[in-house]
């Protein structure tokens, strides 16, 4: 498995079990990212909060591994 491939899963699987009834979302990198992954939430009130937990996630993995992520927390749209 991949440095990339290995460095997603956990960082999925760290953002299910913080976010249970998240739904996530792999995006297409940009240049300069190695992963890109949205986190949507229902619960509009907790956005912010799940930003800042999902920044330290994405900061764990990002040390793990040497690899530029980006994590967005955004509303689920209705």
């Amino acid at each position: 498995m991949s440095k990339v491939a290995q460095a997603t899963a956990e960082l999925i699987f760290a953002l299910q079990q913080e976010f249970p009834q998240a739904r996530i979302i792999a995006c297409d990198a940009i240049e300069g990212e190695a992963i890109h992954l949205e986190v949507r939430l229902k619960d509009h009130s907790i956005v912010g909060q799940a930003q800042d937990r999902a920044i330290e996630l994405k900061h764990a993995v990002e040390d793990r591994y040497g690899l530029y992520a980006l994590v967005r927390v955004l509303a689920e749209s209705c």
